[in-house]
């Protein structure tokens, strides 16, 4: 016969491994892949978090298979991008007010019966239950399941019936997800048609484009090993990855390649960057244009700047992985104070990628289409102003000035040079067109300038100017 202390040790024992079964059942909920997109969306939208980097630090952070890491970042990226077209397709089954959390539940419920036909409608439904039922207790989950009974009955044509709008602007902004000012915006500045092209585009999934160290051997590698297409831009260097794990393999970790888009390849060829010459790259960070620089180089050499200790980590990470670090030389500093730091007629050539509004990378950064306003765009262009004034006594005469960003606005682009020359009357332009490029990559002026839409690429400005 038992005693009484052996009884309740065996009760409490059985009490605390049915707690422990209850507290690591919770904590494995909280690692799911709809409550860690959940989070993520709470975090870009109420806490201002860059959807990018805050889906690195959860995938770095929390342990998950190739399967949901994939499915992770396509739902994150996808309720994101078409944010505000699930807001119209749920709002109808709202008739009250909801914490952004339940909100981003619903979206991504939304998104996987609407755009996910892998995704059976049942584990929609009870994956956000469980959801809810940890967020809110029981209260909210019923609630929760009549809108997704709904959003199953209905959702796929409320979507089909929100695409047949006509094209108001307002009907515009629900069909593509986008503020109205930005739609209206480029409807000004570069027509109807355009803009719907334009936005329409930035729904579409991106790819990975890839930058080689120039030898065709590698793009054959490529081609071999992973799923590819051709580039329409830098198809001697450059190539498209449609699938597959890159920065996982050993031509990423030997340095033989390296990520970045094809627009962002073309500007170190803008600058015909020469073996001896001496570089200045003033808006380095993270240095995938700056180890395209020194790839051109012998004995010559790139300072590149950037204001944070962290980024010129980047830097140095990228240009020893390449291979590249004994041409590239990282300082810390505001490219505004470059003219206070170093002699004038210093530099052979000077590349300003400048810090903008970044509306160009509104694909792989869906988020920009939120939180930028034109307010924002008039204050970078006063950096961008400040920069080009500081670096342009530095640079040699004969030399060039290489201006890019990643952006579409004209203020930021065509009108800023516009008003450099002006000012600058010894400066002309160099016309771009001797890249071997598609005729609509040029201006009249002879830059470059490619939208999201033109080659499913990012956006890009590129201005070549020459000191006389």
């Amino acid at each position: 016969m038992q005693t009484l202390d052996v009884v309740l040790v065996h009760h409490y024992k059985q009490v605390i491994n049915l707690n422990k079964s209850k507290y690591s059942s919770k904590a494995q909920k909280k690692k799911s892949v709809r409550y860690l997109a959940m989070q993520i969306l709470n975090a870009v939208e109420q806490d201002g978090a860059y959807v990018n980097l805050k889906l690195s630090q959860v995938l770095n952070d929390v342990s998950l298979s190739s399967e949901d890491s994939a499915l992770l970042t396509e739902i994150v990226y996808g309720v994101t991008q078409r944010r505000l077209t699930l807001d119209a397709i749920i709002d109808p089954y709202v008739k009250t007010r909801i914490p952004l959390w339940l909100r981003n539940v619903l979206r991504i419920s939304a998104f996987q019966i609407i755009f996910l036909d892998r995704i059976p409608d049942y584990a929609v439904l009870s994956q956000a239950s469980e959801i809810v039922r940890m967020k809110a207790g029981a209260q909210l989950v019923n609630f929760a399941r009549g809108v997704i009974h709904e959003l199953v009955r209905n959702g796929q044509t409320d979507y089909d019936n929100i695409m047949m709008l006509d094209d108001t602007l307002d009907h515009l902004a629900i069909k593509y997800s986008a503020p109205s000012w930005l739609i209206q915006y480029f409807i000004k500045h570069r027509g109807k048609s355009e803009a719907i092209a334009l936005f329409e585009s930035l729904l579409w999934k991106p790819y990975i484009a890839v930058r080689t160290n120039g030898k065709p051997e590698i793009l054959q590698q490529l081609r071999d090993t992973f799923k590819t297409q051709e580039s329409p831009l830098v198809s001697s260097f450059g190539i498209r990855v449609v699938s597959g794990q890159v920065a996982q393999s050993p031509l990423f970790s030997n340095g033989d390649v390296t990520i970045q888009d094809e627009t962002s390849m073309l500007v170190a060829l803008a600058g015909n960057v020469n073996g001896d010459d001496n570089v200045l790259d003033a808006c380095a960070a993270p240095g995938g244009k700056t180890t395209h620089m020194a790839q051109f180089l012998t004995t010559g050499q790139v300072t590149a700047l950037d204001v944070h200790e962290h980024k010129l980590d980047l830097i140095r990470e990228n240009a020893t992985r390449l291979n590249v670090q004994d041409k590239i030389t990282p300082i810390l500093l505001d490219a505004r104070s470059v003219h206070e730091n170093f002699k004038r007629e210093s530099f052979d050539k000077i590349f300003v990628d400048a810090p903008c509004s970044g509306l160009g990378l509104m694909r792989r950064k869906p988020d920009i289409k939120y939180t930028k306003l034109l307010d924002g765009v008039h204050d970078l262009s006063k950096i961008q102003w400040d920069i080009l004034n500081s670096v342009e006594p530095t640079l040699k005469t004969g030399g060039r000035l290489i201006y890019s960003t990643c952006t579409l606005t004209k203020t930021e682009n065509q009108d800023m040079i516009r008003r450099f020359l002006q000012e600058h009357q010894n400066y002309k332009v160099v016309p771009l067109n001797v890249l071997d490029l598609p005729e609509k990559c040029y201006t009249q002026e002879g830059y470059i300038e490619i939208f999201p839409h033109a080659f499913h690429t990012d956006g890009f400005f590129i201005a070549v100017l020459e000191k006389q």
